[in-house]
């Protein structure tokens, strides 16, 4: 996973803590680990596209590879949105905080006062309110936050899918395969057990079209690059 979504999978993790104040037990997870499993997958999915008309590319192949996830890591729009959407739910944690701190203070309150008093059973109404809404507003900006990321990869998978096609197609490119570039961490047991699960075991680096793909999906910023003969 890019460094972005690191980020962002972070700060879910946090907002799945429980509060121990009191009676109210506040669930703040923001995002289904099974919905994280997806939009990984959907990084790093593999890309196939017909060949061209013609004969085969430059280099004289018309067989590639692509690391998307690095492609994700380097996106500059990606990476900017979901810097954007890391920034809200971290402001949304702290206003949910703020809320459970009330209520909870409310709670306490509660243990203070007779069960038979007429405040009693006004300040228990009133709770009993705050905690409705609290689970319900809650709930909604969960769905939503999970949405807006999901269109994010979504959005960018399709944007990356659409500039590999032109690019093979310009190139008379056949088949272009996922691979994953990154060097295994040898003190990571995890890593290790996935790099040994690698279908491609070796690649000559020409036949590499990560580094292109960025430019062009970067071609807005002052960090694209257009790669050499290729025009849009």
């Amino acid at each position: 996973m890019n460094a972005a979504s690191s980020l962002v999978a972070t700060a879910l993790s946090r907002m799945t803590r429980r509060s121990k104040q009191g009676a109210l037990n506040v669930k703040t997870s923001l995002i289904s680990a099974s919905l994280v499993a997806v939009l990984a997958v959907a990084a790093v999915a593999t890309l196939a596209f017909a060949q061209g008309a013609g004969g085969p590319g430059p280099s004289g192949q018309n067989i590639a590879v692509i690391d998307v996830g690095l492609v994700f890591e380097k996106h500059v729009l990606f990476k900017s949105q979901m810097d954007k959407l890391k920034a809200e739910i971290d402001a949304t944690e702290k206003d949910w905080q703020g809320q459970a701190k009330e209520i909870n203070a409310m709670v306490e309150q509660l243990k203070t006062m007779k069960p038979d008093s007429p405040d009693y059973h006004a300040l228990e109404a009133r709770v009993a309110k705050l905690q409705g809404d609290f689970n319900v507003n809650k709930a909604l900006k969960n769905k939503e936050l999970m949405e807006r990321q999901g269109k994010i990869y979504f959005n960018t998978y399709r944007e990356v899918e659409s500039v590999v096609n032109e690019f093979c197609t310009r190139y008379h490119i056949a088949l272009v395969i996922r691979y994953n570039s990154k060097q295994i961490d040898s003190s990571d047991p995890q890593q290790i057990l996935q790099g040994i699960q690698r279908p491609i075991v070796f690649v000559d680096k020409q036949y590499d079209i990560t580094g292109d793909i960025i430019g062009l999906v970067n071609r807005s910023s002052d960090q694209g690059r257009l790669p050499q003969g290729f025009q849009r």
